[in-house]
């Protein structure tokens, strides 16, 4: 296997994980803020998938934050910020800077912030993410349904 692209860029294999004897990965290919803007952004690539781009604030900083769209890969990339581990931080859309909603309390005390899975913007279809520096919980609902890594086999 190689280490590296073309590029010079370092290459991580997908965190695929077995279960029962087949492997399935689910990518999340669109993600939406409140507005309707697309969060999905070739600016980040993960293992040939574009990556989830959310703009982030720390106190008077801005910047942006590329998280892994590959379920179950907790990679996330800092971009013209410094995130010091365990502050909470703001997210927004990086397009129309709209401050994402809240989807619901993580067990680490932050907030977990939901990004939409269709335009309409429905808590029903969401994937929600901690902001809190350092902090890896995430919730992946569709159809009101709470979905975790062990059931992508089902899906």
């Amino acid at each position: 296997m190689e280490r590296f692209d073309k590029k010079g860029m370092i290459l991580i294999p997908n965190p695929v994980r077995k279960v029962a004897g087949t492997v399935k990965v689910l990518i999340v290919r669109e993600l939406f803020c409140p507005a309707g803007h697309s969060l999905i952004s070739e600016r980040a690539v993960f293992n040939g998938y574009p990556g989830i781009l959310l703009g982030v604030g720390l106190n008077e900083s801005k910047g942006l934050v590329a998280l892994s769209p590959v379920c179950g890969d907790k990679t996330r990339i800092s971009l013209d910020i410094d995130l010091p581990a365990d502050r909470i931080v703001n997210l927004f859309c990086p397009t129309c800077g709209i401050d994402l909603p809240r989807y619901a309390t993580c067990g680490c005390g932050a907030d977990l912030t939901a990004l939409f899975l269709t335009r309409n913007a429905s808590f029903n279809d969401c994937i929600g993410v901690c902001n809190r520096i350092g902090c890896i919980n995430a919730r992946f609902v569709t159809n009101g349904e709470l979905i975790s890594e062990t059931m992508l086999e089902t899906l």
